[in-house]
This record gives structure tokens, C-alpha cells and sequence, in this order.
């Protein structure tokens, strides 16, 4: 724990000037997405005993269902659990509900075949 908060508190490099941090991770540090993996263990156990599709990577996660109404219970029951359970904040403008051909992932995008139906 001592190495952790002497890492976060270090400060980051911003154009050669050292500027101290007093909130979260640096961004593209290599202890981010460690940390994210730890804090976020526990969310992956509860949904695989929701029985969801999920696919995350550090805090970047996408949930699979099979209706808009089904993503909307999703997205408001989980945003509860992380919130309340994990005691992590949520970034509602990056959370929505939207079609896999309308979304980006990890910088990837998703389509269908049109020659495949």
C-alpha cells in the first residue's frame, strides 16, 4: 500500500515540468489499469452471476444484451452496483446504451456484413 500512494502521489511530466496529482491515476500510467483490474474484479464476478456477455478491459467494459430496454436495466442496475457496492463514480457522458455497429471499442468498430444475411 505504502508503494501505491508514494506512486499516485508522485506526481506526472507534463511537458518536462513535474505538476502534483491529487486525485486518481495518472492516465497511460502502468498502475491504472492494475488498480482497475483489482477494483474491478468484483464486478466481473457479479456479472457473470447475472449471467451477462462483458468483455473489459481495465475500466473500459462493454455489456452484451438483446434489446434496448434489456441495456437500459443493465446499464442503471450496474452503475448502482459499481457506485454503491465498489464505491467507484461512473462517467455518465462515456455510459450509454447504443447499437454494437455504432460503437468503438478500444479503438475498434463493429459491423455486419452486408454479403452475409
Amino acid at each position: 500500500m505504502s508503494l501505491i500512494r508514494k506512486y499516485l502521489s508522485a506526481g506526472v511530466m507534463e511537458k518536462g515540468i513535474v505538476k502534483a496529482t491529487y486525485v486518481g491515476t495518472p492516465q497511460g500510467g502502468n498502475l491504472s489499469p492494475l488498480l482497475s483490474n483489482i477494483m474491478l474484479n468484483e464486478l466481473d464476478k457479479e456479472l457473470e452471476v447475472r449471467g451477462l456477455n462483458f468483455v473489459r478491459y481495465a475500466d473500459d467494459c462493454i455489456i452484451l444484451v438483446k434489446s434496448e430496454k434489456a441495456a437500459n436495466r443493465v446499464l442503471t442496475s450496474i452503475t448502482k452496483f459499481i457506485e454503491k457496492e465498489l464505491g467507484l463514480k461512473v462517467n455518465a457522458e462515456k455510459s450509454k446504451v447504443t447499437r454494437p455497429t455504432d460503437t468503438k471499442y478500444l479503438e475498434f468498430s463493429f459491423w455486419k456484413d452486408k454479403k452475409e444475411q
